[in-house]
């Protein structure tokens, strides 16, 4: 049996809608699962219990989606372009980090190699061991 947990109210859930709208970055609108998660409840129990937040959210949602350059924003091509030169500086620092990893795997299996080499000479000596009886 499931154990009843108490819902929160309506005001409970405005106000974590007001706090994911403050946190999340102004091109992007909440999810209805960040605010359910917010407000300590299932997705599904959410939308069965709150849905007029649901159905306001997903209408407010086309209208955030959209570029914002006229109130002093960058538009969408220039955060694509940043975006852009992020990744490919990102994109060269890994391949520099991949490159280092690779010498230096190299290096380390080569001295593997000669310790493992080191370790087999010694052996070549024979072991004198004791007589069996008869």
């Amino acid at each position: 049996m499931t154990r009843h947990t108490g819902l929160p109210t309506v005001e409970d859930v405005r106000a974590a809608l007001a706090s994911l709208h403050a946190d999340v970055e102004t091109t992007r609108a909440p999810t209805v699962l960040a605010l359910a998660q917010r407000v300590g409840l299932a997705n599904t129990t959410f939308r069965r219990n709150f849905p007029a937040i649901v159905v306001q959210m997903k209408g407010s949602s086309t209208t955030t989606h959209d570029a914002r350059p006229a109130d002093g924003g960058s538009s969408t091509g220039d955060s694509l372009a940043q975006q852009n030169t992020r990744l490919r500086h990102d994109n060269r620092e890994l391949s520099e980090h991949l490159a280092l990893a690779t010498a230096e795997i190299q290096r380390l299996s080569l001295q593997f190699h000669g310790l493992r080499g080191e370790l087999a000479a010694p052996r070549n000596v024979s072991a004198i061991r004791p007589r069996r009886p008869r």
